[in-house]
């Protein structure tokens, strides 16, 4: 099974940690390692996991994912989902991610985000 390939960049800056993710999403395990980043986010900085070149989601990812939401909301962290995808930002959607944390198209969207949390 393919696993997706996960890229992490700084902006010390803005104070963010973005954690690009590509390639497929299907085993819940594949989400863990976006569990073992929130740690690692330095204090003060915002997270925002970029999905958009995922190619697909299982719902067990998904519920894999939402679970992480709920830690990093839990640990006061703030998370921020970008996909550009309109199917896969929907299914996000649909599966109530949003409820947890802000889903946006763009990165340029979730820039306001993370500063209005700062």
């Amino acid at each position: 099974m393919l696993s997706p390939i996960l890229i992490a960049s700084t902006d010390t800056t803005r104070q963010l940690l973005v954690m690009t993710v590509e390639g497929p999403m299907v085993d819940p395990d594949h989400v863990d390692a976006l569990r073992m980043v929130l740690p690692a986010v330095p204090a003060g900085y915002s997270l925002i996991v970029d999905l958009s070149g995922t190619s697909s989601f299982s719902e067990a990812a998904i519920d894999a994912l939402r679970s992480v939401a709920r830690e990093a909301v839990d640990q006061g962290q703030v998370m921020i989902v970008v996909c550009g995808d309109i199917e896969r930002r929907t299914e996000l959607v649909l599966a109530d991610l949003d409820t947890l944390v802000p889903v946006v198209e763009a990165g340029e969207q979730a820039l306001p985000l993370t500063q209005a949390a700062a």
